[in-house]
């Protein structure tokens, strides 16, 4: 007598077989994925620091000495000083938009005066703005950087 049915070893060891196979599909799928989120965080980094930067250089000049003076700071001292979210209210809407999908995201930045011939140069101020974030796993945060020079007009 001749059996044409299938037995639950004949299955169990079909699924085993397809297991095995979806697996590296799997990793490579969550990889790219990883990628991915990577890549756009980058974008955002790149655009909330491009966003600070024309907006600092869009304000006046004289908001470095006010800031300066409402701080008490000696004449001598040409910095740096914190670049508070004082200096970038617009933008600072757009990097909390981002912290609330990504709360990893961190914007931190520092100016000071110029020296010129040794002394306080106070008509050029440069700009130092770092985004960092975290990276999937156990890798290093990437942090993006971007420097400028602001000259009094």
């Amino acid at each position: 007598m001749k059996r044409n049915a299938v037995t639950l070893v004949e299955i169990s060891l079909a699924l085993t077989i397809l297991i095995i196979a979806l697996i590296p599909l799997m990793r490579m799928s969550s990889g790219d994925a990883v990628v991915v989120i990577e890549t756009e965080k980058i974008q955002m980094a790149e655009r909330i620091l491009e966003s600070i930067k024309t907006e600092i250089q869009a304000m006046p000049f004289k908001r470095f000495y006010e800031r300066i003076d409402a701080e008490g700071v000696a004449a001598e001292n040409v910095g740096p000083f914190v670049l508070s979210d004082g200096f970038y209210p617009i933008s600072l809407s757009e990097v909390l938009e981002i912290q609330k999908q990504y709360k990893d995201f961190a914007v931190v930045g520092t100016w000071s005066f110029l020296l010129k011939d040794g002394k306080p140069d106070k008509t050029m101020v440069q700009t130092d703005i770092s985004c960092s974030f975290s990276r999937a796993g156990k890798a290093p945060p990437v942090v993006r950087n971007k420097s400028f020079l602001i000259v009094k007009p």
